[in-house]
């Protein structure tokens, strides 16, 4: 069943390690420079072997060759300048993670090696955000460049200053394949950008099923279906129901066919072509009025009414990653969630999965296009307010994530990163196809409370079958509209206040 993903993994180790070996080097610059002296000296080496003559030609092109410069001269000196990354856990790269990891453990080495500056990852731990806040309101930022959820940037941080449009310091080139889109676009707010994250493979929303309940209960394969363009939302509700298994006959379901933790009403949208919510010059605006969503919701609203699967958690005995748990101990076939449970859950060396897991995208609609991964927050980078010298910092950060010399090189660390947290190949080729073709799709709408309070309110009238979808739509409007026209009357600086950290809250912390 399974791909010779072992096979695919030595290989993008090598080509990996090889790389990681060139940028030590050259630095993304002056390898093909370096790789020609070699071969030089080699060739001159073999002919010498012939006469003493080409032996003697031999040594000069040999001493020549080790005279020559194999590093470019700095193209900048910063001064000693560091530059300080925080987060809520120690950032620094780990070499012996990946070979993404590796490699920008290495350049970020040369670059300080070279341009006169220093890297420093703070571990700000538990309150972060509020340290962000605190400092920068102080006029002493805690660091130059900070780590948030997409949501948690857009809006509050940005309109409560916090947050610095980086695009207009003209350094980062959003476009270029080291930098992922959706993180750039998520973070664009009334014409400007301010967060951004280097690209790797961790997608968002899609299901991952459990290929060995599947085969043991004569469930169809996912990734036929997936590759016959047959996995649809109704084989999606047949195998949900098939799943569900009473294996001891006690009235209760010991393995349920499906289980979601959240975003099941999103995830039918993306997965038809329905884009409602979107950041405008304004701010933010909600759109229902696409035929695509009432399409959607109705396929939701029969699932949800006829479908018995698992979205509830009991808080008095359950915990938020209880379903997750569920998954990976075997009692759900199949697990609406983001792609970051294949490590944290699901291949995590203390408490692997035991059974063989796959992951496909959600189920495609009949108006959608193409495949769909939903997403309601990404962990991103951006810069705090009031920092030196903020051109300087993009500068430095912009160097260090020069890990590769074309887009192949990347494509080739990304699959070394990949391969390590999937549990197979077709995995592997399900994801890269969602990243390479740019079909994740990051929603801020968790910052704005009161208008994603009211999209939720909808959500739950819908599944409920309290209503048809259209009902809902038509009475859930008029709040919408009018958590969207509030917008403009929040008071940003009130809640920025309210996340400073006072001195006696320092005290007591540290005691």
């Amino acid at each position: 069943m399974k791909k010779s993903i072992e096979m695919r993994k030595a290989t993008a180790v090598l080509a990996a390690s090889a790389m990681v070996l060139s940028l030590a080097a050259c630095g993304g610059g002056g390898s093909t420079e370096t790789t020609a002296a070699s071969t030089t000296a080699a060739s001159t080496t073999a002919a010498a072997a012939t006469t003493a003559a080409a032996a003697t030609t031999a040594a000069a092109t040999t001493e020549a060759a080790t005279e020559a410069p194999t590093e470019p001269a700095p193209e900048y000196d910063f001064g000693g300048r560091v530059v300080r990354i925080g987060s809520y856990y120690d950032m620094t790269p780990d070499p012996e993670s990946n070979a993404i990891e590796a490699a920008l453990a290495e350049r970020i080495k040369f670059v300080e090696d070279n341009y006169n500056c220093k890297i420093e990852f703070v571990n700000l731990e538990g309150d972060y955000i509020n340290d962000y806040v605190t400092s920068v309101l102080a006029g002493d930022p805690i660091v130059d460049i900070g780590y948030a959820v997409t949501h948690r940037v857009m809006p509050s941080l940005i309109e409560g200053g916090i947050a610095y449009p980086v695009s207009d310091l003209g350094v980062f080139d959003f476009d270029d394949y080291k930098w992922r889109q959706d993180c750039s676009v998520a973070g664009t707010y009334k014409g400007k950008t301010y967060t951004w994250l280097l690209k790797d493979p961790e997608i968002r929303y899609g299901i991952f099923w459990n290929k060995t309940l599947f085969e043991q209960y004569n469930l169809p394969d996912l990734y036929e279906l997936y590759e016959n363009d047959e996995w649809t939302w109704e084989k999606f509700k047949e195998i949900a129901i098939a799943g569900n298994q009473d294996t001891d006959n006690d009235g209760t379901y010991d393995i349920v066919g499906f289980n979601a933790r959240e975003n099941l009403p999103w995830c039918y949208m993306a997965s038809n072509g329905a884009d409602v919510c979107e950041q405008t010059d304004s701010g933010v605006n909600v759109d229902l009025s696409d035929p695509k969503v009432v399409e959607a919701l109705t396929a939701l609203q029969d699932f949800t009414t006829t479908v018995d699967y698992d979205d509830d958690i009991d808080w008095s005995s359950e915990s938020w990653d209880s379903m997750i748990g569920y998954f990976r101990d075997g009692k759900a076939m199949m697990c609406l969630e983001e792609f970051w449970i294949s490590y944290s859950y699901l291949n995590n060396a203390d408490t692997p999965m035991q059974d063989d897991w796959g992951w496909v995208p959600f189920p495609k609609g009949p108006s959608a296009t193409d495949w769909s991964c939903y997403g309601k927050e990404m962990g991103i980078r951006f810069m705090l307010n009031g920092i030196e010298n903020p051109e300087e910092v993009a500068q430095i950060y912009d160097l260090i994530t020069d890990l590769a010399d074309t887009k192949e090189e990347w494509d080739d660390l990304m699959e070394d990163k990949l391969e390590s947290w999937c549990d197979d190949g077709e995995t592997v080729d399900n994801v890269s196809y969602i990243y390479n073709n740019g079909l994740v799709k990051i929603n801020t709408i968790n910052g704005f409370g009161d208008l994603n309070t009211a999209v939720n309110n909808l959500f739950n009238e819908v599944t409920s079958g309290n209503t048809t979808p259209q009902t809902a739509i038509e009475t859930y409007q008029s709040q919408i509209d009018a958590a969207i026209a509030d917008l403009a009357n929040y008071d940003y600086d009130a809640e920025m206040q309210e996340l400073v950290i006072t001195e006696e809250e320092e005290t007591t912390a540290g005691e």
